[in-house]
């Protein structure tokens, strides 16, 4: 399927550019990686690093559940095949994703569960275990980093398709769609909060260790500011 010109634009606002190669790259081997995250973020900390790419990669997450519900596609990138770029924006250290259009892949609306599945667990998921495997940092904080961006993404969906994002909001609750993780991600973090009260209100468990980095302030929910 062609990428629509408007879907292009829309990523590119989530920091995922498409047919374009970063100027800065970094690495896509997890080790170096990691110590160029340290060098860019601002830590000499593997794991505070680490949690910091997932709270740039929520932006990646949510702009692949924005693509199935808008443009009924996602892309199925390998997560060895996911490229990452220095973005020096709003005078911070960001990052931004590039891909393929060759990767997109067109859907039914019925499929869209099978889809989330693969941007959770192929990509997410598959990421986080290579990039764990060298540092010091709690699976939860990490999904924390992702999910809470995730929810604002249904905030907004609810008041403009509720009935699909009541659907979504039950297959993320399921166990059984997260294998083969043990338990629900979105149940751990959200439980049966409110989206309203989800996305206004402290619920994070974890602190994502913005905190930790001289260019970031402590998060407005930070659950230890301290």
């Amino acid at each position: 399927m062609h990428l629509p010109m408007a879907a292009k634009h829309s990523l590119q606002m989530q920091s995922v550019i498409v047919d374009r190669l970063p100027a800065h790259s970094l690495s896509s081997t997890p080790q170096l990686l990691i110590e160029e995250l340290k060098e860019w973020c601002g830590t000499e900390n593997n794991g505070v690093a680490v949690s910091y790419f997932f709270r740039q990669f929520a932006l990646f997450v949510t702009a692949q559940f924005n693509l199935i519900h808008q443009y009924g596609g996602y892309f199925k990138t390998t997560p060895e095949n996911l490229r990452f770029g220095k973005a020096f924006n709003y005078g911070l250290p960001l990052i931004s994703f590039h891909v393929d259009a060759a990767d997109f892949v067109e859907i039914p609306a019925e499929q869209r569960h099978e889809a989330f599945h693969y941007v959770l667990i192929g990509q997410t998921d598959a990421l986080l275990q290579q990039l764990r495997r060298h540092a010091r940092i709690s699976s939860i904080t990490c999904w924390e980093n992702v999910l809470g961006s995730l929810a604002w993404h249904y905030a907004t969906l609810q008041r403009q398709h509720p009935r699909t994002a009541a659907e979504d909001i039950d297959w993320l609750m399921d166990d059984r769609s997260w294998k083969p993780l043990r338990k629900s991600q979105w149940q751990t973090f959200i439980g049966t909060m409110p989206l309203e009260r989800a996305v206004s209100e402290p619920m994070r468990k974890t602190c994502c260790l913005y905190k930790e980095l001289e260019s970031f302030e402590t998060c407005t929910f930070c659950p230890h500011p301290h």
